[in-house]
Order: C-alpha cells, then structure tokens, then sequence
C-alpha cells in the first residue's frame, strides 16, 4: 500500500515539475530573441553615425575652395611686381641724363692747372663766373681748410680772396697769410657759419704778383685754447696759379661784372629753408 502511495505520489509530483522544466527552458530562447531584436536596432543607428564623417569631409571641401580665393591675390603679386620693374629701371636712366649736365646755380669744374682748380658757377642763358680754388691739408693730409680767389677791379685791390677754416679756430688771434720768405700779415675773421669760420682777403697787385712769382704761400691758424707761440702752419701751393689765374681773368672779362657777384655768392652763407 505504501509502495503504490509513493508510486502515486511520485508522478504526481513529475506532472507537476513538467511545466517548471518547460519554462525553464523557453527562457534562453526569449533571450536570443530579444538580442537579435536589438541587434537590427543597433545596425539601424550606424547608418546615422556615418552620416557625421560625410559632413566633416564636406567641410574640408568648402575650405578647399576657399583657400584658393585666398590665394589669387597673392597669385597677381608677381605680375604686378614685374609690370613695376620697367619703371624702375627707367629711373636710374633719367638720373644719368641729369647728372651730365650741372644744374643751374651749382659749382664745376672748369679746368685743373697744377693744385688749382678753376671752378665756375652754372647760370641761365649769362656767361658762368669763375674762381681759383684749392684745398688745404695739414701734415697728416687731413684737409683743414680752403680758399677761393678772384679778380678784382677795385682801386688798389687787385685780387679778392675767401678762406674759410675750421669752426674750432681762434678768432681774436684771426689768421696769418705770407708767400714764400716774406713778412705774415694778420687777417681778421668776418663771420662763423656752419661750413667754418669765414676770412675775407684782398691783396694788392703787388702781393698778386709775389703770389705769380712765387713757390707756396704759407696759412697760419691757430686752434681755440692753443699755445699763441705754436700755430697751425698750412701750406699753400702755388703750382699753376699764374694760369689758372689768367683764365679766371678772361672769363670775367667775358662776364663783365660777373666776378664781383661770384665774390658774393661764395662769402654769403646759403640760406636756411623755413621751419
């Protein structure tokens, strides 16, 4: 009895335990549905992943293109630059044209006797004055000062003379002037202007002809603070002067009163231009 009790009790208990198995067993496969599921869910939003890529690659093609309208202007540099270059060239070729003559109203050089220079001042439809010129160096070379001389038709003053020295010169001891071994006279200062200190000379036809004459003239200076007993000693040459004079001479014999003028012009300091 009790054998057929728990044969009983036992298929009750496995029609029982069926359905538990059964459900136990389906779970799995609601699992693989569900991911498959979602699977073509996640595939779905790829595609809208890959549509970012397509506007990053549009944006490098709109820089693209703007980058060569960037460009054009830099592109039409050279052009321009090559088109200026006639220009340019054509330049230099006036400034030579110009340079071969001397302007109105400034120096040249004439002709060259010995260490005399005859220079002449360019004019306007006039015959140029002219005057003796020559500069002056120390014993070291170093040019010191310079003087300028014309003729003059001026009752005992046969010939008018300009020396300009250094700033740095003693005024009050003025400057000594002497050709060859003969007596220095002392001439004054006239004025100070920023190319040097100005001394106005005239010698008598006797002193012009001991200049004719002579070998070299001697210059005495005497620099601001220095020993009065130890000047400055400028030598003067006096090679070609006779020459160089004469044409002066018969170039202000052309110009009629065009030399005193030139005395003028070269003693005057040039203007300042308003500030």
């Amino acid at each position: 009895m009790i054998l057929k009790t728990s044969h009983a009790l036992l298929a009750a208990l496995a029609l029982v335990a069926g359905p538990a198995f059964a459900q136990d067993t389906e779970s799995p496969a609601t699992g693989d549905a569900a991911t498959q599921e979602s699977q073509p869910e996640a595939e779905t939003t790829q595609p809208e992943g890959e549509t970012a890529p397509a506007d990053d690659a549009a944006t490098p093609a709109d820089g693209a293109e703007a980058q060569p309208e960037a460009e054009q202007p830099e592109a039409e540099q050279p052009a321009a630059e090559d088109g200026a270059q006639p220009e340019a060239g054509a330049a230099p070729a006036e400034g030579e044209e110009a340079s071969d003559e001397p302007r109105v109203g400034s120096y040249y050089a004439r002709s060259t006797h010995g260490d005399w220079t005859v220079r002449c001042i360019r004019t306007e439809g006039e015959v140029d004055p002219c005057e003796l010129y020559q500069l002056m160096s120390d014993q070291d070379d170093n040019a010191v000062a310079e003087i300028t001389m014309i003729p003059l038709r001026n009752g005992n003053v046969a010939a008018g003379s300009t020396l300009i020295a250094p700033l740095e010169t003693d005024l009050i001891q003025g400057l000594g002037f002497g050709v060859d071994n003969s007596e220095v006279r002392g001439y004054p200062f006239s004025f100070c202007a920023p190319v040097g200190c100005v001394s106005r000379m005239g010698f008598t036809a006797e002193e012009l002809n001991a200049m004719k004459r002579g070998n070299k003239a001697v210059v005495t200076l005497l620099p601001f603070g220095a020993d009065p007993e130890d000047p400055v000693r400028l030598d003067l040459s006096l090679t070609g002067f006779t020459a160089a004079f004469a044409e002066v001479e018969k170039v202000a014999d052309e110009a009629g009163d065009a030399a005193p003028s030139v005395l003028e012009e070269s003693n005057t300091p040039a203007p300042q231009p308003a500030e």
